[in-house]
């Protein structure tokens, strides 16, 4: 019998989407009197023949948007997983990527597989015909946390709004923590089997996508270490992993993972938001899932992220 996380630690991480609506300390403005210190930084940048590729932590002193990082990363680790930073449209793209980059690198090292910052648009291509990420299709991506590699797993999650969608691409995220005690309550032994390993398909940027590395590349999808629930999670690469190697998912699998599927798209659990540009959201990939809208591409507004990975 699979020993489950226990409830108390669990429903300490736990919240529902009316419980994030009546708070707002995972809400943030940038600081007051931020001007100067994003001049700073892009001077900075007219020095750099790679500004993006040369930023370090300490390469511009941004004390007020340091402080800003401290107070996210402290609501990431400690509180509900997620910050959103409502932000400014008047900086130019590349001004905006490198103050994203800056606060990233405020809260750790980057981890770059797909290189420091990533562009999340729509690339016109189908990820069901081809090993690429979600994230560069218009299509809804499906709840789920980032990386299929079970050795390259980001702690912080990173998203900054350039350009969004002249429709649709709201944003969503889910407590894994609420989703566990939810199933803990209702299905519990479909619960147990959420904490068995499954093969994941193999999509990063690198990786050696042969067969043996596709049977090496299984982890669960609910673990318990360390006093912490974590959650992986995207249940197309599940799939798609088990057929390349030729091990179909049992019934009683398919049945576990719908009844996590109705969980994680449950309205309750979902809290949905807008983001504009300048907007910037992180959240903690290893307890709070996501997911997007499909959205449509227009000429004259294409809808552009970018995203970064933290160790």
């Amino acid at each position: 019998m699979t020993s489950l996380a226990p409830s108390e630690v669990v429903q300490a991480q736990a919240w529902t989407a009316n419980d994030m609506t009546a708070k707002s300390n995972w809400k943030f403005l940038w600081p007051s009197n931020w001007k100067a210190e994003v001049e700073s930084l892009e001077n900075w940048a007219k020095n750099q023949s790679k500004p993006i590729n040369d930023l370090n932590q300490d390469s511009v002193p941004t004390p007020k948007f340091d402080q800003l990082a401290k107070k996210i990363k402290h609501e990431i680790e400690f509180g509900s997983g997620v910050a959103w930073i409502q932000g400014e449209e008047s900086l130019s793209k590349p001004t905006l990527n490198l103050l994203f980059l800056k606060l990233s690198l405020a809260m750790g090292n980057t981890i770059d597989t797909y290189g420091r910052l990533y562009g999340i648009l729509d690339t016109g291509k189908d990820y069901t015909s081809e090993a690429i990420p979600v994230s560069q299709t218009n299509a809804p991506t499906g709840v789920h946390t980032d990386s299929s590699q079970r050795t390259v797993q980001p702690n912080i999650l990173g998203l900054c709004c350039l350009t969004p969608a002249i429709e649709g691409g709201k944003s969503k995220i889910i407590s894994a923590a609420q989703v566990h005690e939810n199933l803990r309550k209702s299905a519990p032994q479909k619960l147990e089997i959420l904490y068995n390993n499954y093969i994941r398909d193999l999509v990063t940027p690198g990786s050696n996508k042969n067969i043996d590395n596709i049977l090496k590349n299984r982890f669960p999808i609910f673990e318990y270490s360390n006093e912490k629930l974590s959650i992986r999670y995207m249940r197309y690469w599940i799939e798609k992993g088990h057929e390349r190697v030729n091990q179909p998912l049992p019934s009683e699998v398919l049945e576990a993972l719908d009844t996590l599927d109705n969980e994680l798209n449950s309205d309750k659990n979902t809290l949905s938001f807008y983001m504009n540009s300048g907007d910037m959201a992180f959240i903690d990939n290893t307890k709070v899932l996501h997911d997007r809208d499909g959205f449509i591409d227009t000429p004259e507004q294409k809808r552009v992220y970018t995203r970064v990975w933290i160790d």
